[in-house]
């Protein structure tokens, strides 16, 4: 996974913004309906993290490293929607 300059200022935001102890970061989880969401954690030896001065900021769980390895992480603010896309590389 790849995550853009202007989506880790977002969850780094949204990490500050939230309840969390220190070395804690925004973990990348799947739901019960199959869908991706966000939740609060710290990050395990196998998971991939991404961090901004020395702490995590967005942690993908060794399960989910493969099958996102090709996919970019953004936010995105346009009229039409405001919020983080999952898109292919190209």
């Amino acid at each position: 996974m790849q995550i853009t300059d202007r989506a880790m200022e977002k969850l780094e935001d949204l990490r500050d913004a939230t309840a969390h102890e220190e070395g804690q970061g925004i973990t990348l989880v799947m739901t019960e309906a199959g869908e991706l969401g966000f939740a609060i954690s710290s990050p395990r030896k196998s998971d991939q993290v991404f961090e901004r001065n020395g702490e995590p900021v967005m942690i993908i769980p060794e399960s989910l490293v493969e099958p996102l390895e090709t996919v970019v992480l953004d936010y995105v603010e346009t009229p039409e929607q405001t919020g983080f896309t999952l898109d292919q590389q190209e």
